[in-house]
């Protein structure tokens, strides 16, 4: 039976420094403040976007009716699902 040698050999390279990298309290959870990442600030201000009430009134109705239409196709999913069960079954 041949034996399995071995042939790695470390170059030094560093893929990513993980001599940061703490392990996270299970018990007690805390932000290290320090460390804490800097929020970034959006480039461009949306509020000015929707300017008339027309266009707020558009928007939300858009986007109700993509949620219906979603809720919908769910709804006619479960039915189909529960008539093909009812006709397999009985």
């Amino acid at each position: 039976m041949a034996r399995k040698t071995d042939t790695f050999e470390d170059d030094g390279r560093t893929i990513a420094d993980m001599g940061d990298v703490r392990r996270p309290s299970l018990l007690l959870p805390r932000r290290d403040r320090e460390r804490e990442a800097p929020v970034p600030t959006p480039s461009r201000d949306f509020s000015d976007e929707l300017q008339s009430s027309e266009e707020r009134v558009m928007v939300i109705l858009g986007v109700l009716k993509a949620a219906l239409s979603i809720g919908m196709v769910y709804i006619v999913g479960f039915g189909i699902a529960i008539a093909f069960m009812l006709w397999l079954w009985t």
